[in-house]
């Protein structure tokens, strides 16, 4: 979803870095041997300008058909897998590179197994540099396991490649701007871990009776009444019995399940945010959202973050692909810290543009007071609404129809324990 195309050519390249040290040392003994009738200096001067003839055309050729590629065993991983990165530099020519030279860019937030990488603060970028020498034709590959110890979407690249000639009187570099992402999903936990009930953690399944009837999930047949449109005819059952017959639908209000994430952490979102509470929520709303797609269930998410470079709130409605959680959990993977509005803000606004039957669910590491108050009226008002949160203590308001799920064993490592934690507590009406 989110992967760019990648270039593995190098387009770019900075001048060539003259050496002329070893030029005016040459023109210097030339003119002394001319003028001292010295043959020796006159030669030793000749052969110092061959040499850097020869050795300025071979840094003027030595990133020719030069590659460098990074390869994943997998471009998608969960949080705490490990995964293989080769690295590969291909000399596609004659002429041999005695020596290269490359600084790639790669995330501070992910460890390379047995490498130390270099910080730069500045830049807050890993810079790994490695050196290679590759002979004619030749392809070099190493490995490194990369662990995969925190969400997010990691790039790594660009790299700098810089090489010259085997005597290194002249140097090349130049810039491979290609990049390539590493996609770390976030942790998700099992419904056994969650302590939820395995029958209906979203609620009801549907409402008995329905106004509405889906075309495309017909039930059953039965005789035509005056009134039924021509489509609902079921033609080839009324050929068969001589009678009209009509279509039945199955009730068109099935369990629709959009997920509200609340990034923040702390009421008031500009004060910042805790971020070993933050994960747990994101992968709160991972397991809800892998656990509706296991029941067949339409899921989106909408959240109060961003993606990185937007300042607009993430909003994927639901659906059923068999891509759609995976589209969830690279844009839980992405999403930024910083909160975009307070999350009953985001609710008001995105509510109504929800079918009537979809279950609300909202996932919050918080339970203020505007949030319990903004679900109670979506609940009031005919809405199912579901609040799975981490806080401390559970809401102490009586919350109506508001299904409500406490999942303080998530965070009993984060607080000083004082007391022996329940389990998920459901509080329903």
């Amino acid at each position: 979803m989110f992967l760019p195309t990648a270039r593995h050519t190098i387009d770019s390249s900075k001048d060539t870095q003259f050496s002329d040290a070893w030029v005016l040392l040459a023109i210097l003994l030339t003119l002394v041997g001319l003028s001292l009738n010295n043959s020796v200096l006159t030669t030793a001067a000749v052969l110092l300008l061959v040499v850097a003839g020869i050795s300025w055309l071979w840094a003027a050729a030595s990133l020719r058909e030069l590659t460098y590629h990074r390869r994943f065993s997998e471009n998608r991983a969960f949080q705490g897998e490990t995964i293989e990165l080769a690295l590969e530099l291909h000399n596609a020519k004659l002429l041999p590179q005695p020596w290269v030279t490359v600084r790639d860019l790669f995330p501070t937030e992910l460890p390379v197994a047995e490498i130390k990488l270099d910080v730069n603060p500045s830049t807050n970028l890993a810079e790994f540099r490695t050196f290679w020498m590759a002979g004619p034709f030749q392809r070099i590959t190493r490995r490194f396991q990369v662990h995969c110890t925190v969400r997010g979407f990691h790039p790594y690249g660009p790299a700098d490649l810089t090489t010259g000639d085997a005597f290194g009187f002249f140097v090349r570099t130049a810039t491979q701007p290609a990049q390539e992402h590493l996609i770390v999903y976030p942790r998700l936990y099992t419904v056994a871990e969650l302590r939820l009930p395995t029958k209906h953690p979203f609620g009801a399944a549907r409402a008995p009776d329905s106004l509405y009837q889906d075309p495309l999930r017909p039930a059953g047949i039965r005789p035509w009444e005056p009134g039924d449109p021509m489509r609902r005819i079921h033609w080839k059952a009324t050929a068969r019995q001589q009678e009209m017959l009509s279509r039945i639908y199955e009730p068109s209000e099935e369990q629709v399940i959009q997920i509200f994430l609340n990034v923040a952490t702390l009421v008031r979102h500009w004060h910042g945010y805790i971020p070993e509470l933050q994960e747990r929520a994101i992968s709160v709303a991972g397991s809800l959202a892998e656990l509706a797609s296991a029941e067949r269930l339409p899921v989106g998410l909408i959240a109060n973050g961003a993606l990185p470079g937007s300042d607009q709130a993430l909003r994927l409605l639901p659906g059923r692909s068999p891509s759609q959680l995976m589209h969830i959990l690279e844009l839980l993977a992405a999403v930024t810290p910083f909160a975009t509005q307070p999350i009953e803000e985001l609710l008001v606004e995105q509510a109504p543009h929800l079918p009537w039957g979809a279950t609300i669910v909202v996932v919050s590491a918080i339970a203020h007071e505007e949030l319990l108050v903004t679900l109670m009226e979506l609940a009031a008002v005919g809405r199912r609404v579901v609040l799975f949160t981490l806080a401390e203590e559970p809401p102490r308001r009586l919350m109506g129809n508001v299904t409500v799920y406490h999942l303080p064993h998530l965070i009993d490592d984060l607080i000083a324990p004082v007391e022996v934690k329940p389990s998920a507590t459901r509080h329903t009406p």
